[in-house]
Order: C-alpha cells, then structure tokens, then sequence
C-alpha cells in the first residue's frame, strides 16, 4: 500500500499534511479513535451509514482488506459485488492519499545496528520488557524532553497516560528529570510499580557490585535527595543511600562512531558503566 513520508517535505507541506489528518481525524473520529472491543460494546456498526451497512454486510476479512486497504491476495482481482456509496470511496481514498508509508526509505537508526531488537543506547535495565520502537521511541522522546526541560528551567515533567511507565523510569532514573506520572488504568499501574521495584533492586544489586561506579556517577550528576514518588512511581533520581542512580545517569562519553543521524535529541548516552548490556 503507497503512503506519504515525511521526509522530503517543504515546512509548507508538512503543515498542510497536518491540518488534512486533523480534518480527517475529526470527521471520523467515531470510527478512527476506537478500540476492537468498542465495536461490540458500543454497537459502532449501528453508527455507520446504512447504504456503508449494505456494502460491507457479509464481507470476509481477506475481502474487506482486498476492498479496503488494496490489499488482493495473490492472483486475486479487486471486484466489488455492487456499488459503493461515494462517502465510502471517498474515505479509501482519503486514506490511501493520507496514510504514512511502511517502507521508509531510510537506514535503521544506528542504535540497532549491532542488535536489532536493543537499543545499544540505553541501558539493559530500560530495555527489559520493552520492544525495540518502544525503545527507540521512549529514547527520542526522552533525549528531547531533557534538552527542552533543560533550556526552559523546566523542573518537573508530568507524564500523562504514562502505562507501564517505561518513558517515565528513563526520564526520571536515565535522565535525572523529576517525573510525576499519570494513569487511569489500574492494572497498568500495578504493573509499572511491579517494574520499578524490578529496576530498583537492580540498581541496589548493582551498587553493591561496582560500589566505586555509583559514587563517581552520583558526583558527576549532582544528584540530591530524591524527591516524594506517588503511586510507587520513582519521580526523581536516586540520592544518598537510594539505590545508584549513577549506573543510569548519562554522562560524557562519545556516541558510536560517525555520530547518530536519526538523532533530534542531545549527545548520545553512554551504554551506564558497570550494567550489562
């Protein structure tokens, strides 16, 4: 399926692309900002147009993805069994000219090179139980908060609709920002603190084996007294007698070699001196 890539853009472009998707977004809000389980539970289909009803009736999945998304299994011919009200059309058009393409035409970020599924610009403990986009995602977006926390005096983020935690842990224990986070969903807080507790032991195992490395980290970041968590969420990097926030505090040390390109953030981060990889 064809799409757009950003890249290559005039500002003009982007703009105009952005207010499009808005548009779109906006008109069909009750069917594009929904969950699988809201089709049952909230009876989308009875909000859909009759004459979309009478097309769509009956239709198989492989169907719908050959008349949908374009998307004929092998040998197959698009046909439509009758005519297809022009809203309809109009949306598969609309999202065909809309949609992102899959097959960027850029290099995979440097960070993967060595290995596909780590990030080898975070340290082991932020990327247990994350996927590797997760990794890439929470390390770009990290990097770009610190650096405008930085240039503002911004002193504390909020993180909301933070899930599992993952962005919050790196902002607050990776980059010494002080992070309060947010979370309507019970079970996705148990399991955030679940996980801090998981990296916080690791942090406490690792200052007793490189005792030397946490010192030196915690001097070259400055970090003081942590400040009150909620939720059992960490807010703030480790202080004195905490377990070693200097393990995961960036540093100095250079980025691979010839730089990271698909960088928008700050200099690269060190591997943390003592954690395995």
């Amino acid at each position: 399926m064809p799409g757009v890539s950003a890249r290559g853009l005039t500002h003009e472009e982007r703009r105009q692309l952005a207010v499009n998707l808005t548009r779109v977004v906006t008109l069909y809000r009750s069917i594009l900002d929904a969950y699988i389980i809201e089709f049952f539970t909230d009876n989308l289909w009875g909000t859909l147009p009759w004459a979309w009803q009478e097309a769509l009736d009956g239709l198989n999945p492989p169907q719908l993805a050959a008349l949908l998304l374009g998307m004929p299994g092998e040998g197959e011919v698009v046909r439509y069994r009758s005519v297809w009200p022009l809203t309809l059309l109009a949306l598969k058009s609309t999202a065909y000219a809309l949609a992102f393409t899959r097959t960027p035409g850029f290099q995979t970020p440097s960070e993967f090179l060595e290995n596909p599924s780590q990030s080898s610009r975070l340290t082991a403990p932020f990327r247990k139980h994350v996927r590797p986009k997760k990794q890439h995602e929470i390390r770009r977006l990290g990097e770009l908060v610190k650096k405008l926390s930085d240039l503002t005096g911004c002193t504390q983020v909020v993180d909301v609709g933070s899930g599992q935690g993952h962005l919050s842990r790196f902002m607050s224990l990776g980059l010494g920002l002080m992070v309060k986070s947010i979370e309507g969903d019970q079970r996705l807080v148990e399991r955030a603190q679940r996980l801090d507790q998981e990296l916080l032991q690791t942090l406490a195992k690792e200052e007793k084996r490189n005792p030397q490395v946490c010192a030196a980290g915690a001097a070259a970041s400055g970090a003081g007294p942590p400040p009150a968590a909620e939720s059992g969420r960490p807010s703030g990097p480790p202080g004195p007698g905490e377990p070693c926030g200097g393990l995961l505090q960036p540093g100095s040390t250079a980025g691979p070699a010839g730089g990271d390109t698909d960088s928008a953030g700050p200099a690269t981060l060190p591997s943390g001196a003592g954690l395995p990889r």
